[in-house]
């Protein structure tokens, strides 16, 4: 029996109605030929495709966001995941923009793609993220930070926390040990929202055209798997992404060196035989080409290695029905 948009959905404040337009909407804005053709334009000016680009980088991090928020699949969205971090990649490699952590809004982009990649299993984009703060002192370096990518083992400056609301607990999870840990993990989940009103999206959900894309303590998630802590007493608190900490944790125990299959696929000119979203297999570098498809549709033609326009496989990357994305 199929379960309902409200029986299944992890943010409760997120409508059905606003879930499918919003999320058509980003997915719209990643395929969007005339900004294609911005990007591509030696004419245009250099200031307005960076612009254009971030605009991208920020639609496909929501819609990894919306879409755990929707309660879609955990595992699907490993791919929404890699998307995000290419485009910020890309974001990268074109703009001399680093994430300065004294701003609010940089330091939470980073707990939240820190904690994502580790927590989806990718932990191989670490390093790439670390790349992506600043290094210049008057940007801040910051103690927290420091001690999260060090877990991880990579090496970053910081002797003390910059935002000590609310980062405070959380800093503290990591040092204490048993109860003491689990109350500082829920202190911190408990004052979270209100330490977050200088970032951008508080308040989302009372002005929803503004894209609300749901609210996650991902952070909690990744101090509570990185310092292995009991979570039986804070699991179901508000903002605590418990379904992704469970994922990592079941990851962590399946049986090492398992070959994963394939990806289910399908030939330019075939049909499609899941609605979904469906990537070409054979795009060169950092290019994404990704868009949403019908069951019956015809596969297209695409952008192959040689960077020329022909046929290519098509391979889903998350489907509609929430089924599986590899073969059997």
């Amino acid at each position: 029996m199929n379960q309902s948009f409200d029986e299944v959905k992890r943010e409760p404040l997120l409508p059905e109605h606003y879930y499918r337009e919003t999320l058509k909407f980003y997915e719209d804005g990643l395929v969007d030929p005339e900004i294609d053709a911005i990007l591509a334009s030696p004419d245009e000016e250099f200031d307005h495709k960076i612009q254009l680009l971030w605009s991208r980088v920020g639609d496909a991090l929501k819609i990894l966001i919306v879409r755990y928020s929707a309660g879609e699949g955990v595992q699907s969205l490993r791919a929404d995941a890699v998307r995000a971090f290419e485009y910020f990649k890309k974001y990268d490699q074109f703009s001399k923009d680093k994430f300065k952590l004294w701003e609010p809004d940089a330091y939470q982009y980073v707990m939240w793609l820190l904690s994502l990649a580790v927590l989806l299993g990718l932990k191989e984009w670490v390093p790439t993220i670390a790349t992506w703060i600043s290094t210049d002192p008057d940007d801040g370096q910051d103690l927290l930070v420091n001690r999260l990518f060090g877990r991880l083992g990579v090496s970053l400056s910081g002797e003390s926390l910059i935002h000590e609301k609310p980062y405070s607990d959380l800093l503290r999870a990591t040092e204490a040990q048993g109860e003491a840990q689990q109350k500082a993990m829920a202190s911190y989940l408990k004052c979270w929202y209100g330490g977050m009103k200088d970032c951008y999206w508080h308040d989302r959900h009372k002005r929803l055209e503004a894209g609300f894309f749901g609210y996650w303590s991902f952070e909690a998630g990744l101090v509570t798997l990185l310092w292995n802590i009991d979570d039986s007493s804070y699991r179901d608190m508000r903002f605590y992404p418990k379904d992704l900490v469970d994922f990592a944790r079941e990851q962590a125990k399946a049986p090492q060196g398992e070959v994963q299959k394939p990806h289910i696929s399908r030939k330019t000119g075939e049909r499609c035989p899941y609605a979904g979203r469906w990537g070409v297999l054979e795009s060169p570098g950092a290019f994404v080409q990704e868009r949403m498809f019908k069951e019956g549709d015809i596969f297209p033609e695409g952008i192959g290695r040689d960077r020329s326009e022909g046929p290519v496989t098509w391979i889903v990357m998350g489907r509609e029905d929430g089924g599986p994305t590899r073969e059997a």
